[in-house]
């Protein structure tokens, strides 16, 4: 563009002096604001071709760069998923359901853009199903089936295919664009290991927004405890895990006069499921496994740090020592909506499934920092969330890589604008600073290199996540000598992850 800009000035230069020689009506002031105003406006519509026509849509969102002219005739894309119950992978018609209606549509200009056929295999692959699920993909490979195209699995399957050879490091897939934002940029410098990569997320699953953690708090319930409203002090960076523990302390009342803490009564903080406790680890800026200069796998000093201890402690004074806060094993989500706490620890599906349609006047908070030291928030991920991967055996990889691409990018420029940006910042927000707030809470997600390698890490035996959720579980701070106990065996495990990863595929 400067050289096509310069030889148009040279040019005018040029008339203005050929002007001047033959008498030409106009003054040379006339004839230099002219060619300023030309130069101006080519500058100007070469800028607004390049920034506003090339790259991005309508409504401001970047597009993708996959070439327009790409066309797989029609070809089926065979896709094996995970059963769950929110909308991201198949919705047969349009319902007027915002966020259906939006995975609707990106599967259906996918389906247009690249000339092909998506067709979506379902199998249970949750917690207590995704070792069967391995299977099932590695059945497939194994006896040169070649079943999948692509797979979108639950967290833990993708570490354990990971391990067992059975993914593509889709570094090398042609056609992806891991720079573009609709892939999580923090999950990419997390599972980018020895410049290998076999799974990875972002606007593609709507399973990362639902399973964020936050905290929800009961307006109605602060004033009658003359409390103020905590989320100015957390846009001033200041709700941390100390002031969250003392408004939650004097709320206990024995509602169903029983005698005794149960969960008919009001408390201070609600909690079911160890899962939802890592908002407290995570939150706290914590991490269980992190890459050591050389790439390799290692134990997090924060694991048996003094913080890690303290966290514990926190948390089982109020669940534990004091009847103000209230721990449950069981997933009974039901109990959220009966108002009767005044802090939740929740996931976004929590949200949407308990509270929006009940009668609670709720506010949204980020998990509480561990202190006011600590820079930033941080947002944990339940394990239930979808990651993507193509099978070692997918019969094309251009047309994988075409079709994840494509998804992902329809994904970011329609389904999350409906999910995130209506549906949690509007619909499911009751208060003026709540849609502010899920930003923070959304900005500042982080995730774990544990969590993939879960298993191999011990499980729910004793992996270093489950270890920790154990001492609050079971109200005990025994994490120094327990923690010391295991030690040894997380770091040779590491060490073997560390080494097959290295050896790749």
């Amino acid at each position: 563009m400067k050289r096509t800009l310069s030889a148009i000035l040279a040019l005018l230069m040029l008339l203005g002096i050929v002007c001047a020689a033959i008498g030409c009506s106009n003054p040379v002031e006339e004839q230099e604001e002219t060619a300023n105003t030309t130069a101006a406006s080519v500058a100007e519509s070469d800028i607004e071709e390049v920034t506003t026509e090339s790259l991005y849509d309508s409504n401001g969102y970047l597009k993708d760069e996959l070439d327009p002219t790409l066309n797989f005739n029609d070809e089926v894309v065979n896709i094996f998923a995970w059963e769950h119950t929110l909308p991201e992978f198949y919705v047969e018609e349009q319902s007027g359901n915002i966020v259906e209606d939006a995975v609707y549509t990106r599967n259906a200009n996918t389906e247009s853009r690249l000339g092909v056929k998506l067709e979506f295999t379902f199998a249970k692959g949750n917690s207590s199903a995704f070792k069967e699920f391995c299977k099932t993909v590695s059945n497939s490979i194994d006896s040169g089936e070649g079943a999948y195209d692509l797979i979108g699995c639950y967290l833990r399957s993708a570490g354990v295919l990971t391990l067992e050879n059975k993914l593509l490091d889709m570094l090398e897939v042609n056609h992806l664009d891991f720079e573009k934002p609709w892939w999580s940029s923090t999950l990419l410098d997390l599972n980018t290991i020895n410049n290998r990569l076999y799974f990875i997320s972002g606007d593609i699953a709507s399973t990362l927004i639902y399973q964020m953690m936050f905290i929800v708090y009961n307006n109605d319930l602060g004033e009658e405890y003359n409390l103020t409203n905590p989320q100015e002090i957390a846009l001033e960076g200041k709700w941390t895990q100390e002031l969250l523990f003392q408004m939650a302390s004097g709320i206990y009342k024995d509602l169903d006069a029983d005698g005794k803490k149960s969960e008919g009564d009001s408390y201070g903080l609600f909690s079911i499921t160890h899962p939802l406790l890592d908002i407290f680890y995570m939150g706290a800026d914590m991490s269980y496994v992190i890459p050591d200069k050389d790439g390799n796998l290692t134990l997090s000093d924060d694991v048996l740090s003094e913080k890690s201890f303290a966290v514990i402690d926190r948390l089982n004074a109020l669940y534990q020592n004091s009847n103000d806060g209230f721990f449950i094993k069981s997933a009974s989500a039901n109990l959220y909506s009966e108002g009767n706490s005044l802090f939740y620890n929740v996931t976004g599906q929590h949200l949407s499934n308990n509270f929006r349609g009940s009668e609670i006047n709720y506010s949204i908070l980020p998990a509480p920092k561990y202190d006011e030291t600590q820079k930033n928030y941080r947002t944990a991920v339940a394990f239930t969330h979808t990651m993507y991967c193509i099978p070692i055996d997918a019969k094309n990889t251009d047309k994988s890589g075409a079709v994840l691409e494509c998804m992902a990018s329809e994904a970011y420029r329609n389904v999350t604008p409906a999910l995130f940006e209506t549906a949690f910042k509007y619909q499911y927000s009751k208060n003026p600073h709540d849609a502010e707030l899920f930003e923070i809470i959304r900005d500042n997600v982080v995730f774990d290199i544990s969590r993939p390698f879960f298993d191999s890490l011990g499980g729910d035996s004793t992996s270093p996540v489950r270890i920790w959720r154990m001492q609050i579980e079971n109200g005990k701070n025994q994490l120094s000598s327990t923690g010391k106990t295991y030690r040894s065996r997380w770091i040779s495990a590491l060490k073997t992850i560390s080494s097959e990863l290295k050896e790749g595929n």
